[in-house]
């Protein structure tokens, strides 16, 4: 039995287990095959949205603005760390007239409507906007619909235009571990037309995050070692600058071949050392990690009691 063959027994044999004990969170099937409709699928419900929609264009004020990107929320019954990430992003008045948010909004079934009211409060009459895309939670438990039926779509771009730049994101749905072949072949033909928009920045926003070197979260972990090599390669061709990603829930950065590659903390609620990332765009590009919650691990359980340290 190979390597992978042993780690996905793991996971089921893991799950099981969990699931015997009474942990109702957890996708058995879902984490060693997806449940809810493939890349391919969709990519194609994605683009049905935005050709009716079209692209956003953001208006920003000033050349040099902060971004507040946010990861791994994973709501359930509680949106402490999500409320504060809303809270400062609505009260900065250098913040951009959007943030971006990498997936995983959800832990389980059943807690869009709780994760999307809270969203709200950026959405409802401030000019405002959040731009999403799906993590493997999003759509386990065969919850892509539900997902879209909030937010919509899972791949997109838009576009921030400040008094003299223009800076081009381009969010890719990775939920489920690649990006299908479809995807693929819009993601080069969105990168090959930006070369004749002269973009100051080029910024991809996705979940699953490059250069994983285990499988310990099953078929979600990572891309396929081909198909990363292949996104490594279109991003350095067509001079992205900048790939956000999340999923791992700790902090990384890696250059390869020009272009950097930063993984982002998680805002769960779960952790005690939770944080978000404000991105400071300018002629270059800086962040910074700020911290949410109870950073005290013998403070959590006075928070959520009966929730286990992590």
């Amino acid at each position: 039995m190979d390597s992978i063959m042993k780690k996905i027994f793991t996971i089921i044999a893991v799950a099981v287990l969990l699931t015997a004990c009474g942990e109702s969170n957890l996708d058995v099937i879902g984490m060693v095959a997806t449940r809810s409709e493939g890349a391919d699928a969709r990519f194609a419900q994605s683009m049905a949205y935005k050709q009716e929609h079209g692209v956003d264009t953001i208006v920003v004020a000033d050349n040099d603005y902060l971004l507040y990107v946010v990861s791994d929320t994973h709501v359930d019954f509680t949106t402490f760390n999500l409320d504060t990430f809303v809270t400062d992003y609505l009260s900065d008045p250098k913040a951009a007239p959007f943030c971006l948010h990498l997936g995983d909004l959800i832990n389980s079934v059943n807690h869009y409507d709780t994760c999307v009211a809270h969203l709200a409060r950026i959405w409802d009459g401030t000019g405002d906007t959040c731009f999403c895309i799906p993590g493997n939670h999003d759509i386990y438990f065969n919850q892509w619909q539900v997902y879209a039926s909030h937010l919509k779509t899972g791949c997109y771009y838009f576009i921030a235009k400040t008094p003299n730049f223009k800076d081009l994101y381009i969010a890719i749905d990775s939920s489920d571990g690649t990006l299908g072949k479809n995807q693929r072949k819009w993601l080069e033909d969105v990168l090959s037309a930006a070369q004749e928009e002269h973009y100051r920045h080029i910024i991809a926003f996705t979940h699953t995050h490059f250069f994983k070197v285990d499988a310990s979260q099953g078929h979600t972990s990572n891309f396929a070692l081909e198909e990363t090599y292949d996104l490594c390669d279109l991003f350095a061709r067509y001079g992205v600058e900048l790939v956000l990603q999340g999923h791992s829930h700790s902090r990384n950065l890696t250059n390869f071949k020009g272009v950097q590659y930063l993984r982002v903390d998680a805002l769960e609620e779960h952790f005690y050392n939770a944080y978000y990332t404000i991105l400071d765009v300018g002629q270059t590009i800086n962040w910074q990690f700020v911290p949410v919650g109870l950073q005290d691990p013998d403070k959590f359980e006075q928070y959520i009691p009966g929730r286990p340290h992590l």
